[in-house]
């Protein structure tokens, strides 16, 4: 058990040692539209189904092609071109036509909320782009857990799918420390027009590359 335990965090740590960084560039985008609640379920939704993944393939009932994963790196790229557009867009607009389009976009959303109560809150497109991208970020993971996961028995796999989850919070938990760092939070704010969408482009860039994509 306690071999389990120990291995489980050791595989966490030299798999997700990145994720601290990327969760810190999250973290420092939280204002009254981008909530920290996002953040945090967008990490475990994405984590907990990348072990899942990780779990059916180890039995032999994986439905995702493993050896395409690498194409995944296309979603940060995406997000931080996305990013690179919202700030040049926000930067371009002169005050009042922000001013109409935040009423306007607050009217929209409350008119989707009236209609789709339940969904709006449980589903957010915030908390969906944080799951994707851990995803993404951590596709290379399954090569990893895989074949750790086949080794196990049931109740090692419970064991470890419970001490990922909590590692998971730990991590979310560094990434916000990170970001509220005086120096980290002064110098993101400054130039996150900047360092966030180059951090996705790289991110993704990376797991293409990793994967022998290009």
């Amino acid at each position: 058990m306690i071999a389990t335990i120990i291995t489980s965090i050791i595989s966490f740590i030299g798999t997700n040692i990145d994720d601290t960084f990327v969760l810190a560039v999250w973290f420092s985008q939280v204002d009254s539209h981008f909530q920290k609640k996002d953040v945090v379920i967008g990490q475990f939704v994405g984590f907990e189904f990348l072990v899942l993944i990780s779990v059916f393939a180890a039995y032999g009932l994986s439905f995702l092609p493993t050896d395409k994963v690498g194409w995944l790196g296309v979603i940060p790229i995406i997000v931080g071109i996305q990013k690179w557009y919202q700030y040049r867009k926000k930067t371009a607009e002169n005050p009042e036509e922000t001013a109409v389009k935040k009423v306007i976009n607050h009217d929209l959303k409350f008119r989707i909320n009236k209609k789709l109560p339940h969904l709006t809150r449980i589903i957010r497109t915030q908390m969906l782009s944080v799951a994707f991208v851990t995803i993404s970020n951590g596709a290379g993971n399954l090569t990893v857990y895989i074949p750790l996961f086949s080794e196990y028995s049931v109740g090692e796999l419970i064991l470890t799918v419970v001490v990922f989850t909590i590692m998971t919070g730990v991590w979310c938990f560094i990434g916000y420390t990170i970001a509220n760092l005086p120096f980290i939070k002064d110098k993101v704010e400054h130039y996150k027009e900047i360092i966030i969408p180059i951090v996705f482009v790289a991110i993704g860039l990376y797991v293409l590359w990793e994967s022998g994509i290009i």
